[in-house]
């Protein structure tokens, strides 16, 4: 079932209210499903936030049209608020007020009665962590608790969507891995559906079920991670060092999953799919050549942050 979905969304403005108009978002068709984590990734500038904002509300598009959990972004934006959050990097909250008096700030203005919004505060306290922060004012928290309690108040309201915009900036590894491993608890057990930005390419790779890569406003990547690698010729990497003749590439090109051959001397370099699926087959076709003495067999395995870096090479789309 498809919770978001949108089609020809295209938002610009002028810098400083000047010049030649900024084109943010050109023609952007999107569909994701319910239940699922969303990643957006893509360099500074490429319209990501514009996206998440467009999503929420905070703004309307230019062109286009869009749904979210059936509503209309245009017409029916109140009803979207209703059933979303978003949180970005920087928590911001009201300096004096404690995390419990911060979480039941945001209960009341979500219209929350007064023994649901205790009940859903304490719930989320434990959720995060925060005990120990209860009566601790904002201004007084570490960067990494403020997080947590933005992650806290997204869920006040119990959103059919998360939109989450860079959730682990600038926090330290442990941290991360807590917010992160929080999400995929959230995701797995409720069925949240959580859309986020990053441009951390392991937190992607380790959250996502499906990301698009975005550039100068468009997507021009879509999948999942293994899908994204195999776009861009980025498979696993077996680099196999060996004693004799020189290989001929055509016995090794024409196997499954194969992407690319490169012949050296005593040295080839084969990308494949999945080298757990194509190494025993390789290893065969080469020894049945003759002659070869193989000497040592090394595998490389890219990571999203080569896809991120091929596809960031690309030519801006007209």
């Amino acid at each position: 079932m498809k919770i978001i979905s949108l089609s020809g969304i295209a938002k610009s403005y002028l810098p400083d209210g000047t010049g030649e108009p900024v084109h943010a978002l050109q023609g952007i068709d999107l569909e994701i499903e319910q239940g699922t984590i969303f990643t957006l990734i893509g360099p500074n500038g490429a319209g990501k936030t514009t996206l998440i904002s467009i999503m929420t509300t905070l703004l309307f598009p230019d062109k286009g049209t869009g749904e979210v959990c059936g509503f209309d972004l245009r017409s029916q934006s109140g009803k979207i608020r209703e059933v979303v959050n978003v949180t970005s990097g920087n928590a911001n909250f009201t300096d004096i007020f404690s995390v419990a008096e911060n979480l039941n700030y945001y209960g009341m203005l979500y219209g929350m009665a007064g023994p649901k919004r205790r009940k859903k505060i304490d719930r989320l306290i434990e959720m995060f962590q925060l005990q120990t922060h209860r009566n601790t004012p904002f201004n007084r928290l570490s960067t990494g608790t403020k997080q947590r309690l933005a992650l806290a108040k997204s869920l006040m309201n119990e959103p059919r969507v998360l939109f989450l915009d860079e959730p682990t900036v600038g926090l330290d590894p442990q941290i991360s891995e807590s917010i992160r491993s929080s999400l995929k608890e959230m995701n797995r057990e409720d069925g949240l559906t959580i859309v986020l930005t990053t441009h951390n390419m392991d937190e992607a790779e380790e959250l996502s079920d499906h990301i698009s890569f975005l550039q100068a406003g468009r997507i021009i990547a879509h999948g999942n991670a293994k899908n994204l690698k195999s776009k861009v010729r980025w498979g696993d990497t077996i680099r196999i060092r060996y004693d004799g003749p020189s290989l001929a590439p055509c016995g090794i090109t024409s196997l499954t999953g194969i992407l690319e051959v490169e012949v050296t001397e005593n040295l080839v370099t084969i990308t494949v799919d999945d080298h757990r699926k194509r190494l025993d087959t390789l290893m065969r076709t080469l020894v049945l050549q003759g002659n070869i003495i193989l000497q040592d067999i090394e595998i490389i395995k890219p990571d999203l942050e080569d896809v991120f870096l091929e596809l960031s090479k690309a030519p801006h789309p007209n």
